[in-house]
């Protein structure tokens, strides 16, 4: 009798020990199913995050394609406003030699003074106009340069959205790499 009451009680204690088991065990699969139902969430939120830094790479990517043209307009127009700079000084030197002709010839003919001075003059109008050209291509260098700033300030600040993108992923990552550390134990 004492046997079949040890008996009875323990198999009292092991069902009551089963039901607690079951009842753990319910209560992991709803833990398991919550945490993988978050999982799933935050990797929705990841997957749209990449989509955004995809987005954010292909315009700064457009963004540089665009810087390097227009560097490559830059020197271009630098290249050619050279050319014509070396031209006319080419012209100024041609003038130049021609008033040190007309120089020499004054100074052999008396009666041609009046012929230099005017020579001289339309060489003087001549430098004047050189320099207003000149004056009008340092203009459009300005204007280039402001150009190319204006563009590597949207370049700056397109790398700095991405930094705090990327930090922001980083941030996740180490969250779900929490999470996967906690349902692993």
């Amino acid at each position: 009798m004492t046997a079949e009451r040890l008996s009875q009680q323990l198999d009292e204690e092991n069902q009551a020990k089963a039901a607690r088991i079951e009842a753990l065990i319910a209560d992991f699969e709803e833990m398991k199913n919550e945490l993988l139902e978050s999982n799933a969430i935050k990797d929705q939120y990841i997957d749209s995050l990449n989509g955004e830094v995809f987005t954010l790479t292909e315009s700064l990517n457009k963004q540089k394609e665009s810087l390097q043209e227009t560097s490559f307009t830059l020197d271009f127009e630098q290249q050619r406003l050279n050319n014509a700079l070396k031209e006319k000084d080419k012209s100024i030197v041609a003038l130049q030699s021609e008033l040190d002709a007309l120089e020499q010839e004054v100074s052999a003919k008396n009666t041609l003074i009046e012929q230099r001075n005017f020579d001289l003059g339309k060489a003087k109008d001549n430098a004047v106009i050189l320099e207003g050209k000149i004056a009008s291509i340092d203009k459009k260098v300005l204007e280039l340069q402001s150009q190319l700033e204006k563009a590597k300030a949207e370049t700056s600040k397109l790398q700095e959205q991405i930094k705090t993108k990327d930090e922001t992923i980083t941030r996740l990552e180490n969250n779900v790499k929490l999470l996967k550390k906690e349902l692993g134990q």
